[in-house]
C-alpha cells in the first residue's frame, strides 16, 4: 500500500518532467514509480517522517550545487575549447571517497555527479576508497576535488541516511 501511495507523487513528477499532462503520462509515471519502489525493496523502509524534512533540504541543496557545478564547468569547458590555443592540461587525478564504509549507492551517486560535470569523467573506482577521474584541466580540478567530494558525500549521507 505504501508503494502505491508513494507512486502518485512520482507519477506527478514524471508528468512535470516529460511535459505531458495526460492520463497516459500519469499511468506511465505511476508504473515506473511503482517499479522503482519495488526494486528498492527494503530500502524504502528506512524512510522516517521526522528525518524527511532534513533529507528533502539536503536533496535540494545537492541538486542546486550539482546544477551550479554543471553550469560553471560547462562554461569553463566551452571557453577553453573556443580559445585558439585550447589551454588544456588533461590528466587523471585520484579523488579519495573519504569514507571506506560508504555504501555502494553513495559511492555510485558521487561518481555520477563527477561524471555529469563537463570536463571530468570517472574512469576507475578502487573499492570504496578512491575514484580516478580524467580531467581536461587536471591542475585546476585537483585544487577543489577533495572539498567538493567531502561536500557531496556529506549531502548524500544526509539524503540517504
Amino acid at each position: 500500500m505504501r508503494r502505491l501511495l508513494l507512486s502518485i507523487p512520482m507519477a506527478l513528477a514524471w508528468m512535470a518532467l516529460s511535459a505531458h499532462l495526460s492520463v497516459e503520462a500519469f499511468a506511465v509515471g505511476f508504473i515506473l514509480g511503482f517499479a522503482v519502489l519495488t526494486l528498492l525493496g527494503s530500502e524504502l523502509e528506512r524512510v522516517t517522517w521526522r528525518r524527511l524534512p532534513d533529507q528533502i533540504a539536503a536533496l535540494l541543496a545537492y541538486t542546486l550545487i550539482l546544477c551550479r557545478d554543471i553550469w560553471l564547468s560547462g562554461l569553463d569547458v566551452a571557453k577553453k575549447v573556443i580559445q585558439p590555443q585550447m589551454p588544456l592540461r588533461p590528466g587523471i587525478i585520484a579523488v579519495p571517497t573519504q569514507d571506506p564504509q560508504a555504501s555502494d549507492t553513495i559511492a555510485a551517486l558521487s561518481a555520477h555527479a563527477i561524471t555529469i560535470t563537463p570536463g571530468e569523467l570517472v574512469v576507475d573506482f578502487d573499492g570504496g576508497e578512491v575514484l580516478y577521474v580524467h580531467c581536461l584541466d587536471a591542475r585546476t580540478s585537483l585544487q577543489g576535488a577533495a572539498s567538493a567530494q567531502a561536500r557531496r558525500l556529506r549531502l548524500l549521507r544526509r539524503i540517504l541516511g
